[in-house]
This record gives C-alpha cells, structure tokens and sequence, in this order.
C-alpha cells in the first residue's frame, strides 16, 4: 500500500490529527488502497465529534489506534523495497570482503609453495665455481625475502582465526618442531576450505534470493499491497536461499555437456539462492530414491507396464501330459461356463 502521511509534511503541534488522519484515509483512497474498516470507522467517528477533547475514553483510544496503524503499517511499496535493497548492500559488501580474502589466501597459500620449491631446489652442486655460488646465494636471499613477506601477510589474514582458535582452544599449546611456512600453509588451507566451502555458498545463496525479491518487488502486480504484507511474504526467502546455497554443492552433481556443468560452486550457489526448487527438486529425488513402493497384492511388480495382447506368447502343451477332456452337457455339448447347481445335478446323474 501506499502511505499518504509522507506527503502531507505536517507534524502533530501544526495540525490536528484528525484533519491528518482525515487526509491520509482521502489519499490513501484515492490511490486505490483498501483500508480495513477497524482503521477507517474510529477516524470516521472522530471526524464527526470533531475534537478528541469531545470524544469518550473508547473512541480516543480506538482513534489513536488506528492513527498509529497509519503511521506504523500502512507503508508504501518504496519501504519493503528500501528494506530488501538495504539487506542486499549489506549481503554484497560482506560477500566481496569476504571473496577478497578467500582470493588472497588462495594466493598467498600458492606462492607460500612455490617459494618453499624454490628454496629446496636451490642446492649447490659439489664443486662449483664462486660465481656460481654467490648467485645461488643472492637468489636464496630474494626467495627468502619473498617468503618473509608472504608469511607476513598471512600474519595478517590469519589474525581473525587466531583470536577465534584463542577462544575456542582452552590453552592448547602449539606444536613445536614444524617450519613457519609450512604451518601457515596449512593455516591458509584450513580458512580457505572453510570460507569457500561454507562461508561463501551461504551468502551467494542469500545474494541470489534477494535479487529474486527485488525482482518481485519490482514488478507492477504488487503495487497495492502494504509493506507488511511483502516483508512478511518474503521473510523466509533469504535463510532459504542461504540453506540452498549450501546445500547446492551436496545436493546438485552437474552431468558432462550441461549448462549447470559449466557454472562454478559459487555460481551454483546462487542460482540455487535465486530457484531453491532446483535443491528442493533434488532433495525429493533422493528421497524417492530411499523410499519404495508397496508391492501389489498379486505379487506383480508395481513399476511394469501393463501386458498388452499382441506381446502374450503361445505356450504349445506338452505331449507328456494328457490333454484335459472339456467338460459337456447331457447332449455332448462343450460347457464354454461353469455349469450351475441345477446343470451340475443333471450331469451328476
């Protein structure tokens, strides 16, 4: 719905608000929106004692009610969509920051293993020449200040992590004996794992489900609805779209020669966020998977289709077995039906 109270600049000391009650019910109306009667009728009554200061107790009470419904519920479509839009800056921003640091661990985690290469294959052959020596040596130092540097990055990436595993550790001791680079390799690829394996998914599955509520939000058909009413619709969108876009990589296994076979993880993650019908898809056919039908009374399987005539085959009788004599009537007859009681009691005789 559409909130009239905005564009009547008026505040509670300049107009009585009645008259600003009055005016909000004739725009809101003029714009086509419905207005519930338990809004309307205390204004309407209101209107016509003309002063609260005349009204009884019931109707002030019920008047300020319905000024407060105006002023708190009865909001423009301009208000959901500034809601959704303030979530989704926020959703970007901490989605950027945190692809900016998982690209640069995974940067600084290749470059930590290159320079430990290089360092080890810079063994001087057994009789070698001084030049030879001294440049094995000069390039050792560029390596090694090039690690340092790296290793002082990773310092800086891995302080987050480090006061989370202070709180979490109880005073765990750390290990002893291992190289500074290789434990911060090894740092590097516990928070990548983790950042992109969880952290990520979750928030580029949010990020597709509020660009799919902005997109509703932005269509002509929800026009007239209040603001209340498109939050509360789509209040469950965004922590669905951040469980389907974790839930992408489990669930949704790309075949070769797809299109969903060419989407990386995080762009999964998000058109998973943005349709989580295809995991709910995928979800109810693995459970269809696990759950199997109750077999038919006579024993046939229930997922073979029906015997049609032309595939029935003829079975020839065997000649070792005597042939069954067709039983007759009195005249000779062949009984094509069972006989009756009465026609039973006659051959009987």
């Amino acid at each position: 719905m559409l909130f009239g109270l905005q564009n009547l600049n008026t505040t509670k000391g300049q107009q009585n608000p009645i008259e600003t009650a009055r005016a909000s019910l004739r725009t809101l109306s003029e714009r086509g929106v419905r207005i519930p009667n338990e809004v309307a009728a205390p204004i309407i009554r209101a209107q016509k004692v003309g002063d609260l200061k005349n009204a009884d107790p019931e109707l002030e009470r019920s008047f300020w009610s319905a000024y407060g419904t105006l002023n708190s519920r009865i909001k423009p479509r301009e208000d959901a969509k500034t809601y959704y839009r303030h979530f989704f800056y926020v959703i970007l921003a901490s989605l950027l920051l945190l692809q900016l640091y998982h690209s640069a661990s995974i940067t600084v985690q290749a470059r930590l293993i290159d320079t430990g290469k290089a360092l080890q294959a810079l063994d001087s052959p057994a009789g070698a020449s001084a030049e030879v020596i001294a440049k094995a040596a000069a390039k050792r130092s560029d390596l090694e200040k090039e690690q340092g540097a790296y290793l002082h990055l990773t310092r800086y990436l891995m302080a987050g992590p480090a006061v989370l595993a202070k709180l979490v550790s109880f005073g765990t001791a750390t290990p002893i004996g291992l190289r500074e680079d290789a434990v911060a390799r090894v740092e590097l690829e516990l928070a990548t794992s983790f950042v992109g394996g969880f952290l990520l998914p979750v928030l580029y599955g949010m990020l597709g489900a509020i660009a799919f509520v902005l997109r509703r939000l932005s269509d002509d058909w929800a026009g007239r609805e209040v603001s209340r009413d498109l939050r509360n619709r789509y209040s469950l969108r965004v922590p669905i779209g951040a469980l389907s876009g974790l839930a992408a990589g489990w669930l949704l296994q790309p075949t070769a020669a797809t299109v969903v076979s060419s989407l990386s993880p995080f762009a999964l993650a998000f058109v998973a966020g943005y349709s989580a019908e295809l995991v709910f898809a995928a979800m109810d056919r693995i459970v269809g998977a696990f759950t199997s039908k109750a077999a038919p009374e006579d024993g046939r399987n229930a997922d073979a289709p029906p015997a049609r005539a032309e595939d029935a085959v003829l079975e020839e009788p065997d000649p070792a077995e005597p042939a069954s004599t067709p039983a007759v009537d009195n005249f000779g007859a062949p009984l094509t039906t069972a006989p009756s009681s009465r026609a039973q009691a006659n051959l009987d005789v």
